[in-house]
């Protein structure tokens, strides 16, 4: 149950005998959290607003608490009952976080819930509400449009906008500003965010859609005008000439989720929202990891970067996977020897040693990434190549008295692993023997492994030296 509330500034009641800004109508369940909504009911005019001007519309959603969501809509309404001139009304909906299970909080822009006017029956309770309505206006087809509308300058705009927002949820930086005349467009931006983003960690993203003072705002993403977002200590966002100031560098999770929205693969981001969805919720920080790690899981080219690590790809993945902590999530193993393949299939970088970048897998995951491993190298011979230098070589060697079924489906890397890691050619025939013995390679496979290992074992003739020719006699042939 969502309660909600009003506060403007009304008359003397018999609730209230003293006019002003108060709450004028309340529900059963908002009642007891006045003292959490009334700092979030305020409203500032622009600087050097007159009074023919338009004033924006401030809709902000907040989180006071982990247990708590608070949703505002505020409009400039003018002269108050006096007649002086700076009355806004305010209506705010409060609700537990389970409440907007499902909802991007964005989604709330233009719920049938928002009242235009103060209730006139001052001083009676508002109902509450059994459920959040999301509104019509937002969806990711709007967010696909504006990405579309705007073309590459826009999808760099949210890769930036992206990146900014993750930093601040993770606590690691201060919130961004987006400036523009107009407050939809405002919407717009923090919509695209929202929808880049699984439900429950936008659900944790906070923002205002407009504030005349940007520099006192503790919110993720705050809206202002222009004029007052040079003000902001965070990186600002110019909307309307799609530029920002101080803004970082994109990272690699942020180009993966605003290329998907940009292209309109949302199957992508459901993808990411699935592995985010089945890993624990234990916190906002945990879940932007949990974000970053889902991203490097599903990216076809890698986002090592994201979880701030070096190395090969095979490392950066395997960080990955276990930052998503797959036993607890209930992920099947099938799923991440999948997505090892398509990770890996393009790769060109050195594998480094497998052993010690699958060890902080878990069982049954640590055998499925290197089942999807051998499979990419498998399937390309360039792959081979470029990634199994001498020491992943060594290290797939070591594990092939563990895992003899999985070089059995991979021939072709069986062979080149075992010609090229360190060692006589008789270790290496044998295992190839054994392998024929348990059955698990056919005769004549065998038979041609072991040619090929053989030949290249075999030194190479070396070239016979012509005779060489004497042109001239020396000193001792005259003697004879």
């Amino acid at each position: 149950m969502a309660g909600q509330a009003h506060y403007t500034s009304a008359p003397p009641s018999a609730d209230a005998p003293h006019g002003g800004f108060r709450f004028t109508a309340v529900s059963p369940t908002a009642r007891p959290a006045l003292d959490v909504l009334r700092p979030l009911t305020g409203y500032a005019r622009p600087p050097g607003a007159h009074r023919h001007d338009h004033f924006p519309v401030a809709f902000a959603y907040d989180r006071p608490d982990d247990d708590t969501a608070v949703l505002t809509r505020t409009r400039f309404t003018g002269q108050d009952y006096t007649g002086r001139w700076g009355n806004h009304f305010c209506h705010a909906l409060y609700a537990a976080p389970d409440e907007l299970a499902g909802l991007r909080p964005v989604e709330l822009w233009d719920t049938p819930h928002w009242a235009p006017t103060p209730t006139p029956d001052d001083g009676h309770d508002l109902p509450d509400l059994t459920q959040l309505v999301p509104g019509s206006a937002l969806g990711p087809d709007r967010a696909g449009r504006l990405l579309a509308d705007t073309g590459d300058p826009g999808v760099r705009l949210l890769e930036r906008l992206l990146t900014a927002a993750l930093r601040t949820l993770a606590g690691e930086g201060h919130g961004a500003t987006l400036v523009s005349a107009d407050s939809d467009r405002v919407v717009d931006w923090i919509a695209a965010v929202s929808y880049t983003l699984p439900a429950g960690l936008a659900a944790r993203l906070t923002f205002t859609t407009y504030t005349a003072r940007p520099e006192d705002d503790h919110r993720h993403l705050t809206g202002t005008r222009p004029g007052t977002g040079e003000r902001a200590p965070g990186p600002v966002f110019h909307l309307d000439r799609l530029t920002g100031d101080g803004c970082s560098e994109p990272s690699p999770t942020a180009r993966f989720l605003a290329g998907a929205l940009g292209s309109m693969r949302l199957e992508v981001l459901d993808a990411v929202a699935e592995l985010w969805d089945a890993a624990p919720a234990d916190g906002v920080e945990a879940g932007v990891r949990r974000l970053r790690a889902g991203c490097a899981l599903l990216a076809p080219d890698g986002d090592t970067g994201a979880l701030g690590g070096e190395g090969s790809r095979l490392v950066g993945f395997a960080r990955a996977v276990a930052e998503l902590r797959p036993k607890e999530a209930g992920l099947a193993p099938e799923r991440l020897r999948d997505a090892v393949v398509r990770h890996l299939a393009d790769g060109s970088a050195p594998l480094g040693d497998v052993r010690a970048a699958l060890a902080p897998l878990p069982q049954p995951y640590r055998p499925a990434v290197l089942a999807g491993l051998l499979a990419a190298l498998e399937a390309s011979a360039e792959l081979r190549t470029a990634a199994l230098d001498a020491q992943a070589c060594a290290s797939l060697f070591s594990l092939v008295d563990e895992t003899p079924d999985m070089l059995a489906a991979t021939p072709r890397t069986a062979l080149h692993v075992l010609r090229r890691a360190p060692g006589e050619p008789r270790p290496a025939a044998l295992r190839i023997l054994r392998l024929f013995r348990q059955g698990l390679w056919e005769e004549t496979e065998t038979y041609e492994v072991l040619r090929e290992l053989v030949r290249a074992e075999e030194p190479k003739p070396q070239q016979q030296r012509a005779p060489r020719l004497l042109w001239r006699r020396g000193p001792a042939r005259e003697k004879e």
